[in-house]
């Protein structure tokens, strides 16, 4: 399942990646706090969307709690001062999340970023300065923890998405979510 999402999601991944901006030696402050800001805007709903869809029984017994990250956007924000979290843009062009199916396909997309997080921490720390007590908690992610937490979702979903159905709805929803925060953070400032 994990290789067929890969394979299935690169180009998604690949657009969505060049839409970021974030890994080049120039990177300035002020497009950080607006990726933060766009982040925040898709996590909010997304985040609202998984815990209802998945409710207290999520597949493979995930702890959905510790894989949230809206607290971490807000306190990033807060570190980086401007507008108050609360009073951003939320994205309303979310993908299907309905099923659980479509919730772990877009897991798989949140959970990916946080593993893929840690690379840009170390280089937003390189080129802004910021560690994760100074405004960059978001891309730490899980810390020690982010490892171990990837290793569990893939072993949820590989027990989840044994049936060829679900796993064509899991692919299609990680399409999704890719497209859908992809155009999000196009949209510019989220205030």
């Amino acid at each position: 399942m994990l290789d067929r999402l890969k394979a299935e999601t690169r180009a998604e991944h690949i657009a969505m990646e060049g839409t970021l901006g974030i890994m080049g030696d120039d990177l300035e402050l002020a497009h950080y706090r607006q990726l933060l800001e766009r982040y925040c805007g898709f996590y909010a709903p997304v985040e609202a969307r998984l815990a209802d869809v998945l409710g207290l029984a999520p597949p493979g017994g995930l702890d959905l709690q510790a894989r949230r990250k809206l607290a971490l956007l807000r306190a990033d924000l807060l570190a980086l001062g401007g507008p108050a979290a609360d009073t951003l843009a939320v994205c309303t062009a979310l993908p299907p999340l309905h099923t659980p199916a479509q919730a772990m396909g877009c897991l798989y997309v949140l959970e990916g970023a946080t593993l893929g997080g840690v690379v840009i921490g170390r280089h937003v720390q390189r080129t802004l300065g910021l560690t994760p007590e100074s405004g960059a908690r978001f891309f730490h992610g899980n810390g020690a923890h982010t490892a171990e937490l990837w290793r569990a979702f893939r072993a949820a979903l590989a027990g989840f998405a044994v049936n060829p159905g679900i796993a064509d709805v899991v692919v299609e929803s990680a399409n999704a979510t890719f497209r859908s925060l992809r155009h999000w953070c196009l949209r510019g400032p989220a205030a």
